[in-house]
């Protein structure tokens, strides 16, 4: 075999991906794939049999019996011939066939001479190699037909294990893939905006997603290059490497915008093969990373292997890409709310510690799903009052009746946002106003799902606002009613907004009026430009922020007005000048700008009542500290509450005695105090988790404290503003919820919660996977009805329901229907109300318990109660069991009962077995303790047995017999016993045949109670389930019934052969109609027939369980023969199986198979064989005619 004679199709693309997507190469041995090879060996009579699978390069053989190696090169291979072949491939003599005669396996060693393969074919169409059988010998006539009929049913197996196991895989995969996905976004929150810890968090979860992938990175945009601004511990030492937008994969995927899976970089023109190299870089995959619809990086996996990755792996790795433009996005968020937080603190430090909001989300019909803190504390209900109700409590009536909310969020689907600023109620029916938003959710898809609505309480603003406005107003007519022109100048852009005093006063229209500063200093008189020039920048470019000058300023018709100029700088976060205010007057109208400065002063002091309002009345402790006392100068209520002091002594000293404490316990020394660090650093310090000791209560607290410095004009300290937030109550709620969420999602129970119209809010993991729920959503959108099975919904709505109503609880069994099967589950359903702390209902919720397999094994129970009372009706004697070791009798037959003409007494032990009325020989009563079975259990003997006369239930009396055994358990400690009683009257009342029917029945009883006692305690010795061994003792005492049966129906002495073999077999009766019997007619001795009907019983019970019997054709010859010389003859019976499944050996002996091997042997000295051939189990016993005969 050489590359000319390889098949075209072995290197088809299509089938090596068809092949590679089952991921079976190189896996260990299966036990199933095992099984198909050894029945193709044994089916086709062939010493080879392989599952080939034929790869690029070389087959592999997933299965193999009698071929040494796991795998050849092509050059080797027969199997890919099959490639080509629309069914089996034969090739009679491999020598003469020009493909393969120069095979080295056939011109050496093994010399193959024959092979027979099936394609195993995908279910797309696909040859991925094929089952083989293989000879040492030509075979000119190949296989016969049924031959091929079996090998190509057996590949069809092979390709169903292949496809079964790659489901199992691809479930796998996508459960680990979906835990990744879940742990990365978790990571991902976890970060808090922090992008590096975002990015790590996305690259391990990529790493667990993918195994195939050895390292990965994150590449960020800057400037014409893509950075590495994350990577694994693979390529730690490639942190901050750049790569160029063109001329690289990573440029490639970012610039297009599409997911890339690269199986070879090598072949990749736009890979630099050194780089790659140097990263140990073979296959790996991208995909681009967006932010707002915008590509910014590119996330990457990769291998050092190539064809590592698979186009599932592609699309998880999207998945996990979205993961990175969520870190980008809350990173960005977090910097932009830190610089606005920042800005906003320097402005009015006070003012904004107080601001909250009300976040509220809200499903597509309108109704409450989530509700945070700050809507609580602005709105006044918890999120138990409001979850599952519509929005319209907090909208006024006149708002309501409009239709207001329905309108913002039809506003938010069809413009993305809904504008909301109004009115509102709180609970209590105040009234207050609120501004905010209504934005809709969607999913990946675009699809909307619900609404977010944010409220924030404006009502202070909207009344300061309206004062401002008003102040304003003043401020406005007081600028016409004056020549001062006021500016604003923004120093960053140069523009500059004047009022319109500067048209007013100076003459200069609008349309002539270039905005810039450049324009502003145009106007100044040349002889003062430079100096203005120069002293206003002299303040811009330094730390000052105020300005004043006087200079000449020149008016629209040519002439200078005499002006008095007063700037203020503004500064960012850095220190760096941005804007500039400022106003020019007119000397001329300086009166005119004394009014404008006190119309000023008035607004600042309304800002400061605002101020000193929201102080006094915020639901935060505040604390202003002078920075020359180094005290609390003021303390707001909240504060005093908090602290449980006021404000104390003055000085430092007073830091002492403050009850705060570290979260690691250690307590505050005077300078760790926030307020401090703020008053002698100028540090800000932001959320410090505190712990205080109420010095009014006692009780420790948990504050998140906030604080920072106040300066002045130049910069200077002059007083620290601290906020006091308590965290404790909140953080003890968010972890009692964290449980009580764990607890739900980790019960193995039926968990669910339903809205009072019967829509289901919620069902936990382990309830949907009970129904076949996919998921929360499909639970949602079935009502409570559609959980059950149709013909139970009317139940549920005229009984479960109303009682729930009336009495509160409702418990029972139901069946709930299984949404993918359709099957009946049965359940004990429990529902009960929902109320909130108040006492409202909420709706309904259940905790219901999955009753299947508790199903199973009652009816299992009661299957094998049925069967050992048919056991125990069967046998012709009176059989009653009794535990151990109380006496307390458990069971007994209907024969014991048509003996005694009376039910079975159900005595609770034995003392109570005085209630059975009987008498001695000589009269006497019988007493309780000496009954057999008393005997037994209280007395510990191994056999006890009487004859007495029994007065029965109809008051007449009859003579029986007892004989009993105790029943012993694997350690030989006695568990209970069983007694046979026998009706003997009219063995005794017949005088001629007293002697003989006594000792026959006493042998037989003795017997009997012997083998009875032997298969109980041999049945009962090696059992492990109860039910299991009460179904096997019922079965072999059913045969031992029947064979006394056939003895009864004769003689008492012999039964014929035909009729012991008919009910030894018949005892399994479904399967009784195919064993065939053939022999002669020949009578057989008591002893022999029971021990031949026990022995056939189990070869019968053992073909129907495993053998031949076991299947719908098989079938079983049982041959009798009398062989020898005819005044000695010996009597020869065969047991045969055919058609059965392949035999394989037991691998330990049971009590069956030791009855099978001495039961004859014993009582007949019988020479037995017992063969486990794989065409089926053949069983021989021989022994000597007059032994079998014999009725001794």
């Amino acid at each position: 075999m050489n590359q000319v004679m390889r098949p075209a199709r072995v290197e088809e693309d299509g089938r090596l991906a068809a092949l590679a997507a089952f991921d079976i190469l190189d896996t260990p041995p299966e036990r199933g794939f095992d099984d198909i090879v050894n029945l193709a060996r044994r089916l086709c009579a062939a010493p080879v049999a392989l599952v080939s699978l034929v790869d690029r390069d070389r087959q592999w053989f997933k299965a193999r019996a009698g071929f040494p190696s796991c795998e050849t090169d092509l050059d080797r291979s027969v199997c890919k011939f099959v490639l080509a072949e629309p069914g089996v491939l034969q090739i009679p003599d491999l020598t003469r066939d020009a493909r393969t005669r120069a095979n080295p396996l056939v011109t050496g060693e093994p010399r193959l001479r024959f092979y027979a393969g099936a394609p195993l074919r995908t279910p797309e169409g696909q040859v991925l190699g094929s089952l083989c059988v293989i000879d040492h010998v030509p075979r000119p006539g190949g296989l016969s037909p049924e031959q091929v009929a079996d090998l190509e049913a057996l590949a069809r197996q092979v390709m169903d294990q292949l496809l079964l196991r790659r489901s199992l895989s691809d479930r796998d995969r996508a459960g680990r893939q979906g835990e990744a996905v879940a742990v990365t976004l978790a990571g991902v929150a976890a970060a808090g905006g922090d992008l590096d810890e975002s990015f790590r968090a996305v690259l391990a979860g990529a790493m667990r997603a993918v195994p195939a992938a050895e390292a990965g990175t994150v590449e960020i945009r800057e400037g014409d290059s893509l950075v590495y601004r994350a990577v694994t511990a693979g390529l730690a030492t490639h942190l901050g490497l750049r790569v160029p937008l063109r001329g690289s994969l990573a440029g490639a995927c970012y610039r297009e915008g599409v997911p890339l899976l690269v199986p070879d970089v090598l072949g990749d023109d736009r890979v630099e093969p050194e780089l790659a190299k140097r990263l140990r870089q073979r296959s790996c995959m991208l995909v681009p990373v967006r932010r707002g619809g915008v590509v910014v990086g590119v996330l990457k996996l990769q291998s050092s292997r190539p064809d590592a990755f698979a186009e599932e792996d592609l699309q998880v790795l999207g998945v996990l890409a979205g993961s990175v433009a969520s870190g980008l996005a809350e990173a960005g968020e977090r910097a932009a709310n830190r610089a606005a937080a920042l800005t906003e603190y320097r402005r009015r430090a006070v003012f904004d510690s107080a601001q909250d909001y009300a976040i509220i989300l809200l499903d597509l019909d309108g109704r409450i799903t989530d509700w945070n803190a700050g809507a609580t504390r602005i709105l006044g209900w918890r999120p138990e009052e409001m979850c599952g109700e519509t929005a319209d409590a907090f909208f006024t009536p006149e708002d309501r009746r409009d239709g207001i909310p329905a309108m913002e969020m039809q506003s938010a689907l069809e413009t993305g946002t809904g504008v909301d600023e109004r009115w509102h109620l709180r609970r209590d029916g105040e009234r207050f106003w609120a501004n905010g938003e209504m934005m809709v959710l969607r999913d990946e898809a675009g699809a909307a799902i619900g609404f977010v609505k944010i409220l924030r309480d404006r009502t202070e603003q909207k009344e300061a606002a309206a004062r401002l406005q008003e102040s304003q107003d003043r401020y406005r007519l007081a600028a016409r009613a004056t020549n001062d022109a006021i500016w604003d100048w923004n120093l960053a852009t140069n523009h500059v907004l004047w009022n319109e005093a500067l048209t007013e006063a100076y003459g200069h229209a609008p349309e002539t009026v270039e905005p810039t500063g450049d324009w502003w200093i145009a106007q100044v008189h040349p002889e003062d430009r430079n100096r203005i020039d120069a002293s206003i920048h002299a303040v811009i470019d330094g730390a000052g922020t105020t300005w004043t000058e006087e200079y000449r300023f020149r008016r629209a018709d040519g002439s200078y007005a005499h002006v008095l100029d007063r700037g203020h700088v503004m500064r960012d976060a850095d220190g760096r000048a941005c804007r500039m205010i400022g106003a020019m007057l007119d000397l001329t109208a300086r009166k005119r700008a004394e009014d404008a400065l006190r119309t000023s002063e008035r607004r600042l002091g309304l800002e400061r009542g605002l101020l000193e309002a929201i102080f006094r009345q915020a639901p935060v402790g505040i604390s202003i500290a002078g920075a020359e006392a180094g005290r609390p100068s003021s303390l707001n209520a909240k504060a005093e509450e908090i602290l449980g002091h006021g404000l104390g002594t003055e000085g430092d000293a007073r830091y002492v005695s403050y009850g705060a404490l570290h979260p690691d316990g250690r307590r505050y020394e005077p300078n760790e105090y926030p307020t401090l660090r703020a008053l002698r650093k100028g540090e800000t310090v932001r959320g410090e988790e505190m712990r205080y000791r109420n010095a009014e209560t006692g009780e420790l607290r948990l504050l998140e404290v906030s604080s920072g410095p106040v300066r002045d004009d130049e910069g200077a300290i002059q007083a620290a503003v601290t906020v006091l937030v308590d965290v404790g109550d909140q953080r003890r709620a968010d972890a009692e919820t964290r449980r009580l969420a764990a607890l739900v999602e980790q019960s193995q129970d039926f968990i669910g919660l339903a809205a009072h119209d019967g829509s289901v809010d919620f069902v936990n993991e382990a309830g949907r996977r009970l129904i076949g729920l996919p998921d929360l959503a499909a639970a949602r959108a079935m009502p409570i009805v559609n959980y059950f099975v149709p013909e139970e919904r009317a139940r549920v709505l005229d009984e479960v329901l109303p009682a729930v109503e009336r009495d509160g609880f409702w418990e029972g069994e139901l069946n709930f229907r299984h949404v993918v099967t359709g099957a009946a589950v049965p359940v004990l359903y429990n529902l009960f109300p929902v109320r909130d702390a108040g006492g409202r209902k909420l709706g309904y919720g259940t905790v219901t318990r999955d009753l299947t397999e508790q199903k199973k094994a009652r009816q299992a129970l009661q299957a094998s109660e049925a069967t050992l009372r048919a056991v125990l009706d069967t046998v012709p004697v009176g059989i009653l069991f009794a535990e151990a070791p109380s006496g307390r009798i458990v069971a007994g037959n209907r024969r014991l009962e048509e003996i005694f003409r009376h039910p079975v007494l159900p005595s609770p032990d034995a003392e109570s077995y005085g209630e059975w009325v009987a008498f001695h020989e000589d009269g006497r009563p019988v007493a309780p303790e000496e009954y057999p079975l008393s005997r037994l259990i209280r007395e510990g003997v191994e056999h006890a047995e009487m004859r007495c006369e029994y007065q029965r239930g109809d008051g007449t009396r009859l003579w029986i017999e007892i004989a009993g055994a105790p029943m012993r358990d694997d350690a030989g400690v006695v568990v209970g016993a069983v007694v046979a009683v026998a009706d003997i009257d009219t063995r005794r009342r017949a005088e001629e045949r007293q002697d003989l029917l006594n000792q026959e029945l006493s042998h037989r009883m003795k017997n009997l109670l012997a083998m009875v006692q032997a298969i109980a305690a041999s049945t009962l010795r090696g059992a492990t389930d109860m039910d299991a061994a009460r179904e096997v003792l019922g079965s072999r005492l059913v045969a031992l019934g029947k064979a006394h049966d056939v003895l009864l129906g004769g003689a008492a002495e012999s039964a014929s052969l035909a009729a012991v073999v008919r009910e030894g077999v018949g005892v399994q009766e479904s399967a009784g109609r195919r064993v065939a019997f053939t022999g002669p007619d020949v009578e057989i001795g008591g002893k022999a027939a029971l021990s031949l009907a026990l022995t056939l019983h189990e070869l019968t019970t053992n073909a129907v369980k495993y053998g031949a019997l076991s299947v719908p054709g098989g079938k079983v010859a049982v041959t009798a023969s009398l062989i020898g010389p005819e005044d000695a003859p010996r009597l020869r019976i065969a047991w045969t199986e055919r058609g059965g499944p392949p035999v394989v050996p037991p691998s330990r002996k049971g009590f069956g198979s030791r009855l099978i091997e001495r039961g004859l042997t014993a009582q007949v000295n019988a020479n037995l064989s017992l063969d486990y051939r794989p065409e089926g189990v053949a069983c021989v016993v021989e022994a000597s005619l007059a032994d079998f005969q014999e009725v001794a």
